[in-house]
This record gives structure tokens, sequence and C-alpha cells, in this order.
């Protein structure tokens, strides 16, 4: 879709992962409200690695996402949001399979090789991964599909098979991670109450 609205930018050439990607970024920011987002096909030391970036950085790619005329005025576009979001939690589907299955490692996991990691802002103190889609359950209700989350957080890259996460308490994940400890805490509390009196 952003293609075809010419809101993609591709960079065919070889870029490297620092600094070219953080500088393209900021370049985008300077272009204002109507930034295409940016794809580039080759990165140095990658085979098959792409990035694209400022997918919907722009209120015009975020039109577009919504599925409206990419010239919608941003008030038109909140509430389009707000409508969308009434209609939570809407109808889940189960599949048997889905298309991030179609890569699979199991073994000998290095995130510094299977993916183009690089620092978009001065001063970052690592990689991480950015907007991924998190998906948690509550660890009290496993199986309860009304309680399943899909949160965007950002993954601090720790080490080669190791991440971690960046939620406030008010994330779901947050609440939901806390849960077995407020619940264990509560318990420990109620017995010293209990065997105390």
């Amino acid at each position: 879709m952003l293609d075809q609205q010419r809101q993609l930018l591709r960079i065919t050439e070889p870029v490297s992962l620092e600094p070219d990607l953080a500088t393209a970024a900021c370049a985008l920011a300077q272009i204002g409200e109507g930034s295409p987002a940016i794809h580039f096909d080759k990165v140095a030391g990658y085979t098959n690695a792409q990035v694209v970036m400022n997918v919907h950085g722009s209120w015009l790619n975020h039109a577009l996402a919504l599925g409206m005329d990419k010239d919608a005025p941003p008030r038109d576009q909140f509430f389009e949001f707000v409508r969308r979001y009434q209609q939570y939690p809407g109808e889940l589907e189960r599949v048997a399979e889905a298309p991030w299955q179609e890569v699979v490692v199991e073994k000998d996991l290095n995130l510094y090789d299977l993916m183009p990691l690089f620092r978009m802002n001065r001063g970052d103190g690592g990689y991480f991964i950015d907007k991924p889609c998190v998906i948690s359950r509550d660890p009290d209700d496993w199986n309860n599909d009304d309680v399943e989350n899909v949160g965007v957080y950002r993954l601090p890259v720790k080490g080669p098979n190791r991440l971690g996460i960046q939620t406030v308490p008010q994330h779901d994940i947050a609440i939901q991670l806390a849960m077995p400890r407020s619940a264990a805490r509560i318990s420990r509390w109620r017995s010293r109450w209990v065997t105390s009196r």
C-alpha cells in the first residue's frame, strides 16, 4: 500500500548498520509530516536481511495503515482509531499454522547473526528490537483467551540468546507478570497474619 501510494522509498544500494540506518531515520524526521517509509534491500554483512523504517511514522502513513485516504486529517484518524478501539476485543481466530512459524530456530540461537541489530539513537546503551508484537497471557489463567494480550514493547538485546523487556506498571504484560508475585506476597502475608494471631 505504501509503495502504491508513493509513500515508500526503496534503497537498493548496500548500507551499513551503523551509522547509515540511524542517519536515514534522522533524515526522515527532517522531512516532516509527510515522510515516507524507507526500505533497505541490502544490509552489509547479511545475505537476506532487509530493514524497513518509518512505516507508521507520519500522518500520511498512519492514515494508509487505517485504510483511509492518505490525506485524511489527524482528527479523522483519531476518531477512526477510537471507533476501532471500541470494537475491542473482537473475534479471535485460532489457526494451526501462522506466518511467524516459517522460520524456527531451536538451537544455537544467535540474535546477532539472525537479525540486523543497530542503535537508532545517540546514547543508546545497546541494541534493541523495536516494535515487536509480544503476546502474553495471564500466568494465573493461562488457557483463558479473554486475558491474552498483544503489546508492543522495546526488547533490549542482552546477549546472543537473551532479551529484556521494557514495560511500565500500566502495561498489561507488567500487570500479568506482577500477578503471581503479588498473589504469593498476599498469601505469605495472610499466613503470617493467621500464625501471629
